[in-house]
């Protein structure tokens, strides 16, 4: 496991106590608070996103524009995580659903 990975796991979980710990001032409590229309259109919103940034990358390369791209990733993982948090869906679960489909592809 790299140590990004570990970090992404990590976020999860402060994600998830932060949900759980209804903690005031959290972004992550207020979008489960929100409920699951408002996540999704998070998650939505960041994936168009991560597509306009792809293009705009792809055309005009720059650090600039790999930066870009790079941040609106970033936002659709953290959306992603919120969502599964909110959905009570564990980091693992998808991590080996990952797996599962790996070695169906070799």
């Amino acid at each position: 496991m790299s140590k990004n990975q570990f970090l992404l796991e990590e976020l999860f979980t402060t994600i998830k106590t932060k949900i759980a710990a209804k903690e005031k001032n959290s972004y992550s409590y207020e979008l489960a608070k929100a409920g699951v229309e408002k996540i999704t259109r998070k998650v939505g919103e960041e994936a168009l996103e991560v597509v306009i940034a792809a293009f705009i990358n792809d055309r005009n390369s720059s650090k600039k524009t790999r930066q870009d791209l790079v941040g609106e990733v970033g936002d659709l993982f953290y959306h992603s995580l919120v969502l599964l948090a909110s959905q009570k869906i564990e980091f693992e679960e998808v991590l080996k659903e990952l797996a599962v489909r790996n070695k169906k592809n070799k």
